[in-house]
């Protein structure tokens, strides 16, 4: 349709005008506000991104290290042809290459797991599978770590079979277990309980360390946080568990235990 704008008083020509002149006022605000929100936001993220990788190169160069530190030392110590080593020690020293070996597959693992959970690619392959002979390997496997600590096993009768990707389920429980180890004192029992109903297993570990304050009960399932601690971690075990918690359509959550200490419990649909 074509028409013909016609101004027939002076008084609304310059009306017209002012109006003009205000939208495309309004219309420039607008546009810099937006460029503004947008170039904000943009900040936000390179900030966001710097402060991963400062977490990631400290997880690096202090975690990685240590135990490539001590796996040189120990290999330096078998090559010295002048030191005369009793059976018993070569044992020993080889048995803490292995065990510093291990750790350090973890903790390459724990940060190949946080990229492919940042990612969006880490995809359970669910099978049925036996949460408690689950456990029980995952007991065997950090038996070195729990030395002599007392782990009690509270078992459901008949736990059905859960649908679950094995290595997955394996490696939350595994940082559950390793957690409650590490920053609880050795001589505290750790508990744990295996249950399920029609629709749901359940999975609590629980310790009876110091406890987790409120304000921090969802920092510590952040990546690299760690809470106040003194003990070794790159702050991944906890942020990882959730993650494939999730990836299963499960949860993992924590609340204070009875009496002293932190419960995790872990839910995962039959």
């Amino acid at each position: 349709m074509v028409g013909t704008l016609t101004v027939a008083k002076p008084d609304e020509a310059v009306g017209l005008v002012l109006l003009v002149f205000t939208a495309f006022a309004t219309a420039q605000l607008a546009d810099a506000a937006r460029r503004g929100s947008e170039h904000e936001r943009a900040a936000q993220l390179a900030q966001q991104a710097d402060e991963v990788k400062t977490a990631l190169l400290h997880a690096v160069s202090h975690d990685l290290r240590t135990p490539l530190a001590s796996i040189k030392a120990n290999v330096s110590g078998l090559r010295q042809a002048n030191v005369a080593y009793t059976a018993e020690d070569r044992a020993e020293l080889l048995e803490a290459i292995d065990d510093e070996a291990d750790r350090l597959d973890r903790l390459v693992g724990n940060l190949l797991d946080a990229s492919r959970l940042e990612a969006g690619v880490l995809v359970p392959h669910k099978e049925p599978q036996d949460l408690v002979e689950l456990i029980q390997a995952v007991l065997v496997r950090l038996r070195i770590l729990l030395g002599e600590r007392v782990v009690r096993l509270d078992i459901q009768p008949d736990m059905p079979l859960v649908n679950c990707d094995y290595g997955q389920v394996d490696q939350i429980l595994t940082n559950l277990v390793e957690n409650a180890a590490r920053h609880t004192p050795p001589d505290s029992p750790i508990e744990i309980r295996l249950s399920a109903d029609d629709h749901t297993a359940h999975v609590d570990v629980v310790d009876h360390g110091a406890g987790i304050a409120l304000e921090d009960r969802d920092r510590v399932f952040r990546p690299f946080e760690r809470g106040f601690t003194v003990a070794a971690g790159s702050g991944l075990g906890l942020s990882i568990a959730r993650g494939m918690a999730e990836a299963h359509g499960g949860r993992l959550d924590m609340q204070p235990a009875a009496g002293k200490g932190a419960q995790f419990s872990l839910t995962l649909p039959l």
